[in-house]
């Protein structure tokens, strides 16, 4: 068994003590009861309260909230800190639990600063009581009579009585937040933790969670930045961690240094207007965003200057974590097609190197992510790619897509200036799918409503708008779902469908996924995000779905193959009818398209896409024709593969190994009777397109 050192075996005889009455007189300080030897100098820093007696210190902090969080994972994240990495030098003494109930986590040892070779002998009593925790910490040099400064410690007792203790003091509490890492994130891939105060809670103590900044923590990241070719990406490590408090306060921590700041609000009307930061985080006016997932807000940091992005913890802080440690760029191949066509090849990255079956070169890679998607660049030097770019993006099915560009700059003179990007080739991977939030991890409250309209139903909305003096009207069809227990979604993007929760259960910030509706008396109406009820229309049903007031419900029915085959085109076929000579199966017409879609009976597909945009600024006469600029861009992509129809759901197998699901759908009866043209339309993925004649 190994010795123990001198010191250590006085620690455990203290330890005993501290089950012991306390010794002479107690002095409290919030939840501290402790006695000090006669002349300890008193000071008090940023809510820490510090004793200082000859060639030692006593630092007692305020209460915080383990929050979920062990004893131990807090001991540990604190030593951290307070050693600058070297807690390795102090050893365990053993947790137990005193007669009070207080539990008690102590840690003894000589610690060392590397850097500067000086060192002293610390002492740390972790405290937890009533879901709070403490820390007793003694820094105490060589040269103390350890026996007589170490004697006060077993008369501290801990007894917080309520989570508002820790501001009892006036100065700003700082709390020792966790460490900054995290581990690696579960293999399901969802996000299944829930903020610490949700939207319904926040709205209850009279907070609005869309304007209001939530007394919550929130991890904050330093945003990507591209500067010229030099490329400074997001880390998966939060950069900081701010603690939010009600009070008009918060807390910060880099991990390395701690310090506070102020947030204000302005109100005009009693509504709130904006909200400023001042401190560590800076924002003249900050727009709160209360988003599914919880909130998300901007800032600078006020040291370096750089964008911070901040997530409130829970499902918001969450998500995003698994975004930015999921696999990137550079750590798979992708199979890659140059702009004129030709055949496919490979394309990998490695240690700031890129490599294609025609040649390699140098490669600067980084992203920029949040929790609704990232983006990525790459910068070649070299090889086949030499002075190029690459532009990347994801969708929520993992299909990744790498456009590499290059920019050609004409000059006439001073007075004339074009650049023109030109796609050089287009590559693709099939990664992870984007993380899904863990919808319905609660009821929805009961409506009390029953026997209301039920399904998928397609309306003809009127949105009218104005344009100058002129007041316009403009007609669209939208989605929108109703339940018969009185929740409804209206104006429902079609890509959004496969990830719909049931309307009877809430989303990951506590709110309902779905609006509310109430049907009385032969009328309905809706309440919007605010809580206010829209006024009362006439409701009738029919044999296609509903009528409200003059508009008109029909339910959504499923499509069946004949009804896709042919070809369809965001082109106007009604002119000339077919165009470019249509030959056996609209090859013909298909062929000579711009953009759109060729389905054949046999469950094959084509699909290709064409834009291209080009600009120049002449120049100006009232300058007398300074320097000008213009540009152009060119943008193509294509494929092909199988196809399957089921109910309205279209998914298309690419032969690359792309997938992609979408919801496709006619225009309903009731809406075409007095417009037959418009049954030759079909909507795809949200975008209505035509069918070819006689298709």
């Amino acid at each position: 068994m190994p010795k123990r050192s001198p010191l250590i075996l006085r620690v455990f005889a203290l330890i005993l003590l501290l089950c012991a009455p306390a010794l002479a007189t107690n002095f409290t300080y919030g939840a501290w009861t402790f006695t000090l030897p006669d002349g300890a100098e008193e000071s008090v820093q940023d809510g820490i309260r510090a004793f200082k007696v000859d060639n030692a210190v006593y630092l007692l902090t305020p209460p915080e909230a383990l929050a979920g969080r062990t004893l131990e994972a807090v001991a540990a994240a604190t030593m951290q800190d307070i050693t600058q990495n070297n807690a390795g030098q102090l050893k365990p003494l053993g947790k137990r639990t005193l007669d009070d109930g207080t539990v008690l986590l102590p840690f003894s040892g000589a610690v060392m600063d590397t850097k500067t070779g000086g060192g002293n002998i610390q002492t740390y009593f972790f405290f937890a009581r009533n879901d709070q925790w403490g820390l007793a910490l003694l820094l105490m040099s060589a040269d103390a009579d350890q026996d007589k400064v170490l004697a006060p410690l077993a008369s501290v007792k801990f007894a917080p009585d309520s989570l508002s203790a820790q501001t009892r003091e006036t100065q700003i509490a700082l709390p020792r937040l966790p460490a900054l890492p995290w581990a690696t994130p579960a293999p399901g891939r969802t996000v299944s933790s829930v903020p610490s105060i949700d939207f319904p809670t926040a709205r209850k103590k009279g907070l609005n969670p869309d304007d209001d900044l939530l007394p919550d923590s929130f991890d904050c990241y330093f945003v990507g930045e591209y500067s010229g070719r030099d490329v400074r990406a997001m880390s998966p490590t939060p950069d900081a961690r701010i603690q939010v408090s009600a009070g008009g306060t918060y807390a910060f921590n880099d991990g390395a240094a701690k310090a506070s700041g102020r947030w204000t609000v302005t109100k005009e009307d009693g509504k709130t207007k904006s909200v400023g930061l001042d401190g560590p985080l800076v924002a003249k006016s900050i727009y709160v965003n209360g988003n599914d997932n919880g909130q998300e807000f901007s800032a600078t940091h006020a040291a370096t200057e750089r964008g911070v992005r901040c997530y409130q913890n829970g499902p918001s802080a969450e998500l995003l974590r698994l975004e930015l440690t999921k696999k990137r760029i550079g750590t798979e191949s992708l199979t890659c097609q140059d702009a004129r066509d030709g055949t496919p090849y490979k394309l990998t990255f490695g240690n700031g190197m890129y490599s294609t079956p025609k040649g390699s070169g140098h490669v600067r890679l980084g992203f920029s992510g949040t929790s609704s998607g990232w983006q990525g660049l790459a910068g070649f030097t070299g090889g086949p790619f030499d002075l190029s770019t690459g532009r990347m993006d994801e969708d929520d099915a993992g299909n990744r897509t790498l456009t590499i560009s290059e920019k050609n700059t004409e000059r006439r003179g001073y007075w004339y200036t074009s650049t023109t990007t030109t796609p050089i080739a287009l590559c693709r991977a099939k990664v992870t799918p984007k993380p899904t939030p863990l919808y319905g991890r609660n009821a929805a409250p009961k409506t009390g409503m029953k026997g209301g309209p039920d399904g998928l139903f397609v309306s003809l909305q009127n949105h009218p708008y104005t344009s100058g003096t002129l007041f316009l009207q403009s007609y669209g069809l939208e989605l929108g779902v109703f339940r018969p227990d009185g929740y409804t979604l209206d104006d429902i993007d079609p890509s959004d469908l496969g990830g719909l929760p049931d309307c009877t259960r809430t989303r990951p910030n506590g709110d309902p996924f779905c609006d509310r509706y109430e049907l009385k008396g032969g009328k309905l109406r809706t309440q919007d995000s605010d809580g206010d009820w829209s006024d009362p229309e006439a409701y009738k049903a029919t044999s296609e779905g509903f009528k409200l007031g003059d508009t008109s419900y029909s339910r959504v029915l499923p499509l069946k193959p004949a009804d896709l085959a042919g070809v369809f085109s965001t082109e106007d076929f009604s002119g000339s009818g077919p165009i470019g000579g249509a030959l056996g199966g609209g090859a013909g017409v298909y062929n000579s398209l711009s953009s759109g879609y060729q389905f054949t009976p046999n469950g094959q597909f084509q699909w290709k896409y064409s834009s291209s945009s080009s600009t120049l600024i002449s120049p100006s006469l009232i300058t007398g024709g300074g320097v000008t600029g213009g540009g152009g861009s060119t943008h193509t992509d294509s494929g092909q593969g199988t196809y399957s129809l089921k109910d309205n759901w279209l998914t298309l197998k690419f032969a690359d190994g792309r997938t992609q699901r979408l919801y496709v759908y006619g225009t309903p009866a009731a809406d075409f009777k007095n417009d037959p043209t418009l049954g030759k339309r079909i909507n795809i993925g949200g975008t209505w397109l035509n069918r070819a004649p006689g298709k």
